[in-house]
């Protein structure tokens, strides 16, 4: 799992893969006997495959590739300090995992809590990443787990090719970012500090972050900047094992991440909704029923990266990371090279709804599909649009017989036309400088007010209120009478970052492993 063993000229070319522009029309490919799908980092997909290779599990490359991807992104969109969840099959049973954010125990008053962009450590909460990628490994793992920080330690030591794009974040952030914590466009990008992190956890584990070296300098720095993490929180952090949701869609029995989550409550009831409903690319009745069932039965929220995997073993793996909040968020702290996400600067109500220690629920819905007792489908997405991502593709695959190939190629609708994009691909200074985001939302909401509706009507009444974002590449007539049927839409172009843009992944498994993913992310399909 040493990179510096590996093939320097593929190496190279995956670094560089990373600094391409992303693509405009989604990525597919095969394998015979094992596979790995991500979001973003093709470096990062490199290792995962190397795991496998190397006969690991699914387990196994969902972690290489989750740790690399961090590396690759310099903790901007995911952290080591960020949150993970997944579902997973093995031997006809299927398990959910969730390592989400926890609650600090002395935080007794979050609705005081400061919103972005105010910087405060008040905004930090108890990490779960690492935690959950220690909890699948004792449980899935093949590999020695010392092994699968290799490919990140690399990239954190020897550096990542700096892109445009890349380039153009660091600036963005100049404000918010440490001394030295920077690169321009043709830079190689080099984190020591977190080399050595990651050198600490290979060897001593998860306890180091939660009850080592770390944790004391996690809570140091949270503290000093005037948040109220403890020892006690981190050293209490438990990842959370439960029974996946499971739903009856079209003859198959879709298996989503189960409790403290919200995102596989969502889908299954998606899911259950859109049963029996056409093809919205040439139905308008189908297109606003569709778009309908994602309002109805799912908020936005997005996440960050995914990772799929199936192994040799008979195995899969779908998996979901996350910082939680716009690029290394507004707060510039860091640990041991490690970003600290402030994901409870806009969770405020969720907060405080809960308890000491308590998890925060996630949007977030990695699948998996069995027919029969067989997986016969892997899922997973990311982005603000991530539940109507989700919707659209189950629905192609499992509802129309579309082929994955093809259905990552759709057209699609996204989010609603309140949210301010993705962050994963949108300047963050739009949502920083209050452009688009929220005012029409609380548009919509004073006129409803204004109408007398009810609290208990409130989101359907805002929400028939402002438009869906929906793509150019719809056919016109389809996409007019379907405002005609009364779902206002906003069209836009497909390449517009401005689009609250859902990203989504799966790997279909029969006679051959068939993987593909949605345009614009940049990660790649690895087969073996």
């Amino acid at each position: 799992m040493d990179p510096r063993t590996w093939d320097t000229d593929e190496v190279r070319r995956y670094l560089l893969l990373g600094t391409s522009p992303p693509d405009t029309e989604g990525v597919s490919g095969v394998g015979e006997r094992a596979m790995v799908v991500g979001s973003t980092g093709p470096f990062a997909q490199l290792a995962g495959r190397q795991a496998l290779a190397a006969g690991g599990s699914a387990v196994d490359a969902v972690i290489a590739t989750s740790l690399a991807q961090i590396a690759l992104a310099a903790g901007s969109w995911v952290s080591y300090a960020g949150v993970f969840t997944m579902t997973h099959f093995l031997d006809g049973r299927t398990d959910s995992l969730s390592a989400g954010f926890a609650t600090f125990a002395e935080e007794d008053d979050p609705a005081s809590i400061p919103r972005q962009p105010i910087a405060s450590g008040r905004t930090a909460l108890v990490p779960g990443f690492m935690a959950g990628v220690q909890a699948a490994h004792r449980r899935f793992g093949r590999l020695p787990w010392a092994d699968l920080f290799e490919p990140a330690i690399f990239v954190a030591e020897q550096g990542f090719p700096v892109g445009l794009g890349r380039a153009n974040q660091f600036a963005l952030r100049k404000d918010v970012l440490p001394p030295g914590f920077h690169a321009v466009e043709g830079d190689e990008f080099r984190q020591p500090d977190l080399a050595r992190t990651l050198r600490a956890v290979a060897a001593e584990g998860a306890e180091w972050m939660y009850h080592g070296p770390w944790a004391r300098e996690f809570v140091d720095v949270v503290r000093a900047a005037g948040g109220k993490a403890t020892p006690a929180d981190l050293a209490a952090y438990e990842p959370v094992w439960d029974t996946p949701v499971t739903v009856d869609f079209h003859g198959a029995q879709v298996h989503a991440v189960g409790r403290p989550n919200r995102g596989g409550v969502a889908l299954a009831e998606a899911l259950r909704l859109a049963e029996g409903i056409g093809d919205p690319l040439t139905d308008p009745v189908a297109l606003r029923d569709l778009i309908g069932v994602a309002r109805q039965s799912g908020r936005p929220g997005g996440h960050s990266d995914f990772v799929l995997a199936v192994d040799s073993y008979g195995a899969v793996a779908a998996a979901c990371h996350s910082i939680n909040t716009s690029l290394w968020g507004t707060t510039g702290l860091f640990a041991g090279g490690v970003s600290i996400p402030d994901a409870a600067s806009f969770q405020q109500a969720t907060l405080a709804k809960l308890g000491p220690g308590e998890h925060l629920p996630s949007p977030a819905n990695p699948a998996i599909v069995l027919r029969d007792g067989v997986p016969v489908l892997a899922s997973s997405s990311i982005g603000a649009g991530l539940h109507c991502a989700t919707l659209q593709c189950l629905h192609a695959v499992l509802g129309l017989g579309v082929d994955i190939a093809d259905a990552v190629r759709r057209p699609m609708f996204h989010g609603p036309d309140y949210l301010a994009g993705d962050t994963v691909v949108t300047p963050v200074q739009d949502r920083l400088q209050g452009k688009r985001f929220g005012s029409a939302w609380q548009n919509a909401v004073q006129r409803a007010r204004e109408a007398g509706v009810s609290r208990e009507g409130m989101w359907d009444a805002v929400l028939a209120d402002i438009p869906q974002v929906i793509e150019d590449r719809f056919d016109s007539d389809v996409l007019r009478r379907a405002e005609e049927l009364g779902q206002r839409l906003t069209v836009r172009p497909v390449t517009e970052p401005s689009i609250p843009r859902g990203f989504w992944g799966g790997i279909a498994l029969g006679d051959r492993l068939v993987g593909a993913r949605t345009p614009f992310s940049g990660g790649t399909v690895e087969g073996l």
